[in-house]
C-alpha cells in the first residue's frame, strides 16, 4: 500500500551569537502513497487563499510529528493541513509546493 517515501523534516531555531534566528533541520524517511488532490478540495482550499499541490497518506505508524515540511520526489512542500482518518490506522497530510524562497 505505501509504495512511496517522503521525507518529514523538523524545524529547529536557535540563536547565534549575533543574535540571529537560524533554523536547524532534522529528517527522517517515512513510506506513503500519494494521491491527488480531489477537485473539491482544491476549489475549497483556493477559497481560503491556500493551493494544494499533492496529499501523502502516511501509516498512524509513522508516528507523524507535526512537522510543517515534507520533501517529496525532489521538491518541497509545506503542511498546510493533517487528517487523522477515520480508519485510524493512516494520516493524510495536504501539501503546498513551496517557492524559491521557501514560502
Amino acid at each position: 500500500m505505501f509504495e512511496s517515501t517522503c521525507d518529514l523534516i523538523s524545524l529547529e531555531y536557535i540563536v547565534d551569537g549575533a543574535g540571529n534566528s537560524i533554523a536547524t533541520e532534522e529528517s527522517r524517511t517515512v513510506f506513503c502513497k500519494p494521491r491527488s488532490v480531489t477537485r473539491s478540495e482544491f476549489y475549497q482550499a483556493a477559497l481560503a487563499g491556500l493551493k494544494p499541490s499533492v496529499v501523502l497518506v502516511l501509516s498512524h505508524f509513522a508516528d507523524y510529528g507535526d512537522e510543517k515540511v515534507v520533501d517529496f520526489q525532489g521538491k518541497r512542500y509545506t503542511v498546510t493541513r493533517a487528517y487523522t482518518r477515520p480508519d485510524m490506522d493512516s494520516i493524510e497530510l495536504t501539501l503546498e509546493e513551496r517557492d524559491v524562497n521557501g514560502r
